[in-house]
């Protein structure tokens, strides 16, 4: 993105909202006008003013002192706009989408706001009120939110910010979950009072949460203090997540307020509800606002906390010597075998299909006939899939769950991303997806070539993340592709173990969306030969790959491929990078004994293992204390078939692929694919050549894959006959039923016969391993045994 934005600042009073203001501006982006919503007046009775006693106990909006809420355009010396609620929560589902509520996101604004008819979704007034934003201030691309754990509030305004064109910022994202500069125990709230945020209470509902709290403001330390006690003995959220209390900013830093509220305590009354919820209510007109005699420039900003950009330990990746002889893999000599080119190219003269138990792959969906763009093939290919899926599989677009995209050059990526995202239209979640440029690798007039993966279950039985605003968390997601997608091995089981496939991880910077170099990281340009930048995307696209893998409660990877863009004389640097890092963050060093086990040995007590995988919850499942690689959920199969379940540290399998290009100009894209919940049982093979073929099941071995290495010597048909003896070890050591159903997926530099192994390809420049040799191919293989 790189670019400043004209921010419109969503309100409610809260302090999250405000709060966010403040990362905006110190992230560059000007706020040019404030935006509230406030709930229907009730009929007066008389001449008389009313109290604010309209508390719509919403999801979606804070009501409670909404009267005072004007008071902000001044305090900001801000333009406020103003707009009534209209409708009730008609969607109520986490994830929104404007199909639940009768508008087609492709309307214009005006159309999907017109209508006063109370069985419109709440979320829809907010289409109102940016109209007229956007009328006053037409400048306008962005919009900003408070939104700090809630999918529900973050997926209301992502879904009416982009039928908006505007970008939607949310730079309080999962804050508490990120790493802090310094150690501190009062988190978010520190940091509010540490820039003069005052935020009052004016609701409680919550144990341990009294009406003797209300108007204390929630950043002092005594308050804090208050609620962590209480949140510990009663549960619930210090923040207030949950709706254990609301609050009303009353003042903020010198230099963004230009003003403060003052409400003296005649104007205050206190109103009780059921369960021992009580709120504040303000009397109408009576409220004063006191102008401050001196502004600061915005020292503000000193003070403001922006969180560090690596993880503690995916920060200490980058410490790796270039030359860690201990730890690096052995590269082996790189000969001039034959690799593919362009004529050899036979096998991508037809689709293949591969139906299983739970998915269904639709595999190297090309159309070379068509003689134009990648658009125009892009096109012809679209109308096969949804053939295939309404005559074949009997399923529709919203059952893919995973795409891979390949492309001839990087330069066609918009033209296709714009055609690929009509097969989504308005839902709100649509597949996870890897695109990578293959170029001359892909056979002649081929620009671009599709395979998805198509879940054969309930709707009930996947799980979706899409976050599309901008924050430190991860990057956005803006367009049809979400950052993973799950499926569920056993519909009727909401604890039964799932495969999440994760889209493909570059380095963008998220509160930016910039790739990140060693320039924009450290200020030094980048020096020839120098690895920095590399190291520093394959830190941090890991980084995002694992803190997605966290929200989708993942706790074993099933294995991982590093897409890397590289030179004839740097390839075998950039896969050891890529290898060593993998490596180091399934087996750190300096916290495994001769056992193998995780412990902390830092003299300082430091322990980073417990960092990494500890405390953390996932947003999108629930669980608490999601553990990545969690080593408890293993057990080994020897070759005798014991089992030995003593969570032994293992490194899952990871092959580094050389292609042409990346989006953005990364130079490293990491995709992986996990399984979330259940046992897993590791099986290992070491073949003739020394090679390791490593296979995993889970659900109770209804699922299996397995990922073969194939060394440089081979040739088409030899190659074909070690997969065809791979294949058979794999079935017969993880005991597969030779009716199961297998899907392959190729990672080659080398030819495959087709006529003889029917399999996704994905060409590509070369192929390493984990141990730093080159392979003339890997293949992923994947069974899903049959109900018996």
């Amino acid at each position: 993105m790189a670019q400043n934005l004209n921010v419109i600042g969503l309100i409610s009073g809260g302090k999250d909202s405000f709060f966010s203001l403040l990362h905006c501006q110190a992230n560059g982006h000007r706020i040019i006008a404030l935006a509230n919503l406030y709930p229907p007046s009730p009929p007066s009775t008389n001449d008389s003013p009313t109290e604010d006693t309209d508390d719509l106990n919403s999801f979606m909006y804070q009501t409670v002192g909404h009267t005072l809420i004007p008071l902000y355009a001044e305090m900001l010396s801000l333009p406020l706009y103003r707009q009534e609620i209209r409708g009730t929560a008609v969607n109520t589902a986490k994830e929104y989408s404007t199909i639940h509520v009768g508008h087609d996101s492709h309307v214009s604004s005006s159309t999907a706001s017109d209508s006063d008819d109370s069985g419109d979704d709440e979320t829809e007034s907010m289409i109102t009120l940016l109209d007229n934003v956007k009328a006053h201030h037409p400048e306008a691309n962005a919009v900003c939110s408070g939104a700090i754990l809630s999918s529900y509030q973050r997926t209301r305004i992502e879904s009416v910010a982009l039928r908006m064109n505007l970008v939607p910022l949310a730079y309080l994202w999962q804050y508490p979950e990120l790493p802090t500069p310094i150690p501190r125990e009062g988190g978010l709230l520190e940091d509010m009072a540490a820039v003069g945020i005052d935020a009052r209470i004016v609701k409680v509902a919550s144990g341990g949460l009294d009406e003797d709290m209300l108007w204390e403001n929630v950043c002092a330390e005594a308050t804090r203090k208050k609620l962590t006690k209480a949140m510990k003995r009663f549960g619930g959220s210090i923040l207030g997540e949950g709706g254990e209390f609301e609050t009303l900013v009353i003042d903020g830093p010198e230099g963004f307020f230009e003003g403060l509220m003052e409400v003296g305590s005649e104007e205050r009354k206190i109103v009780r509800g059921s369960g021992g919820e009580a709120l504040l209510t303000f009397k109408g007109g009576t409220t004063m606002l006191r102008q401050r005699r001196q502004v600061d420039d915005g020292g503000w900003l000193e003070k403001l906390r922006i969180p560090i950009r690596f993880d503690r330990f995916f920060e200490l990746l980058l410490d790796t010597p270039d030359q860690d002889k201990e730890h690096a893999p052995t590269l082996e000599s790189r000969p001039l075998n034959e690799r593919l080119s362009s004529k050899q190219y036979n096998w991508m003269d037809r689709y293949h299909i591969c139906t299983g138990r739970w998915t269904t792959s639709i595999s190297n969906l090309s159309a070379p006939h068509v003689k134009d763009s990648a658009q125009a093939q892009l096109k012809e290919i679209r109308r096969t899939l949804m053939s295939l899926l309404e005559h074949e599989i009997h399923r529709s677009t919203a059952d893919i769950v995973f795409t891979t995209i390949l492309l001839r050059s990087m330069d066609d990526f918009q033209a296709v991303n714009q055609k690929y995202a009509e097969l989504f239209g308005a839902r709100p979640n649509p597949p996870a997806r890897v695109t990578v440029a293959c170029g001359e690798m892909l056979p002649p007039g081929v620009h671009v070539v599709v395979s998805v993966v198509v879940t054969l279950g309930p709707a009930t039985a996947r799980q979706h993340l899409h976050v599309q605003s901008i924050s430190y968390w991860a990057p956005a997601n803006i367009g049809p592709y979400s950052q993973a997608a799950s499926v569920r091995l056993g519909s009727e089981d909401d604890d039964a173990p799932a495969i999440v496939y994760i889209a493909g991880q570059i380095p963008l910077v998220p509160s930016s969306m910039e790739i990140v170099t060693r320039e924009r990281y450290t200020g030094q340009a980048q020096c020839d030969h120098d690895t920095t930048t590399f190291r520093l995307q394959t830190a941090l696209a890991l980084q995002h790959l694992w803190r997605i893998g966290k929200a989708m409660d993942v706790s074993w990877w099933v294995g991982a491929i590093a897409f890397v863009v590289a030179g004839e004389d740097d390839i075998r640097d950039k896969a050891s990078i890529a290898a060593l890092a993998w490596s180091k963050i399934h087996v750190p060093e300096n916290l495994v004994e001769e056992t193998g086990r995780p412990t902390p040995t830092n003299e300082t007590g430091y322990d980073v293992w417990n960092e990494r995988c500890i405390d953390n919850r996932s947003f999108v499942t629930g669980q608490e204390n999601v553990v990545l690689p969690d080593f408890s959920c293993l057990s080994l199969v020897v070759d005798d078939g014991a089992e030995i379940s003593n969570g032994y540290p293992v490194v899952p399998p990871f092959f580094a692929v050389e292609i042409a290009q990346l989006p953005r100009g990364s130079q490293i894209e990491w995709q992986g694919l996990g399984v979330s919940r259940g046992a897993v049982r590791i099986f290992e093979t070491i073949q003739e050549d020394g090679s390791a073929i490593m296979a995993c099941s889970i659900a109770s071995d209804d699922k299996i894959f397995g990922f073969i290495p194939f060394g440089l010597s081979s040739t088409q048909d030899i190659m074909v006959d070690q997969i065809e003896s791979a294949i058979s070890v794999l079935r017969r050591r993880c005991k597969v039923s030779g009716t199961a159903k297998g899907h392959w997926i190729a990672y080659t530099s080398h030819e495959i016969d087709r006529t003889r192994f029917e399999a996704q390809i994905i060409p590509c420049k070369s192929v390493w391993s984990v141990r730093g040799e080159e392979l003339a191919a890997a293949v992923l293989v994947e069974y899903e045994k049959e109900v018996e």
